[in-house]
């Protein structure tokens, strides 16, 4: 039974990563998720549902569009990819439970604003910020005994960033800030590593591309990714990170 369920997160995973792979697109160039249907982005020609098929039509087409032959980027199977293993780590590290379809609507939120802000630098607000409100509702129904803490770690990331966005803003814009928040209302005291996690990836990485000089020392990137992947790190591994050290001290 354990293995169908991860056969079936597996492919909820690639499903869901397609879906994700259309609001990427959209979202920030205001067109309806709804319709019209899938499209090439480059000569726009429908796109037909054998050739819609997540990973595989990739592989099979050879990685470009049917009907004018242009190259289908790369990200595309790279987002079903990611959701298709985060969807069965989520499974796996949280069986049926709350706080799997917790982990489920945070790696879904993060991955939509990772690839926008790798696209456009640009973190929607219509992304964070309703989300944020269901990581709190959620995190908040799982103790209700603890109402306020939740919502005292998303405050805090808010204003931590924040504070940050003033000393720095070319470096970390105000969509990285209200990224913070809405990871904070899931995480909640896990918030802390995620947030080390990240800007230890995207300082490793600054100071990788100074090295090959492919950047300058001021030049901005897109955070948003970095604070995403140490938030997801941390959905995961957060617990045992606090416990390690809290260990040491």
């Amino acid at each position: 039974m354990k293995a169908l369920l991860y056969i079936i997160f597996t492919i909820a995973g690639f499903i869901f990563g397609s879906f994700l792979n259309v609001v990427i697109y959209r979202l920030p160039r205001k067109i309806s998720i709804v319709s019209p249907s899938s499209f090439c982005p480059s000569c726009k020609a429908r796109i037909k549902f054998y050739d819609n098929i997540p990973l595989l039509s990739y592989l099979i087409l050879k990685g470009k569009c049917r009907s004018c032959k242009i190259p289908i980027p790369v990200r595309y199977p790279i987002a079903e990819t990611i959701t298709a293993i985060l969807f069965v780590l989520n499974f796996h590290y949280f069986g049926i439970s709350l706080a799997c379809l917790s982990g489920i609507l945070l790696i879904t939120a993060l991955i939509v604003v990772s690839f926008i802000d790798i696209d456009l630098q640009l973190i929607p607000n219509v992304i964070v910020l309703p989300f944020t409100l269901i990581g709190l509702l959620l995190t908040m129904s799982a103790n209700w005994q603890k109402w306020w803490i939740p919502i005292a770690y998303s405050a805090g990331a808010f204003l931590f960033m924040f504070i940050i966005n003033l000393i720095y803003p070319k470096g970390m814009g105000m969509g990285d800030v209200k990224l913070s928040m809405m990871a904070g209302a899931f995480l909640s005291e896990k918030i802390i590593p995620g947030l080390f996690m990240g800007f230890l990836a995207g300082s490793l990485f600054g100071i990788f591309l100074i090295i090959l000089k492919k950047r300058k020392l001021r030049q901005s990137i897109a955070f948003g990714p970095f604070i995403s992947l140490g938030c997801i790190a941390a959905l995961f591994y957060g617990d045992r990170i606090i416990n390690w050290y809290l260990a040491l001290i």
